[in-house]
């Protein structure tokens, strides 16, 4: 039990990283959120986060990887 939270680092893990079949699919059933106050439209400013966060990390995905 003592070792239950440890963490070997030599492990490999196998992490298979593609498109989702539908962007942003959470956003999109859960509609905008009663808290989003400002004028801009909520769906556009989260695209451009959504697509500017995959970018990145799928560039610091493939440098680990390579």
């Amino acid at each position: 039990m003592k070792d239950f939270f440890s963490f070997n680092s030599d492990a490999k893990i196998a992490i298979t990283v593609r498109e989702p079949e539908v962007e942003m699919s959470i956003l999109r059933r859960l509609g905008k959120p009663k808290f989003w106050v400002s004028n801009n439209d909520f769906n556009l400013v989260m695209e451009k986060l959504y697509k500017a966060a995959s970018k990145n990390a799928m560039a610091i995905f493939k440098s680990r990887n390579e």
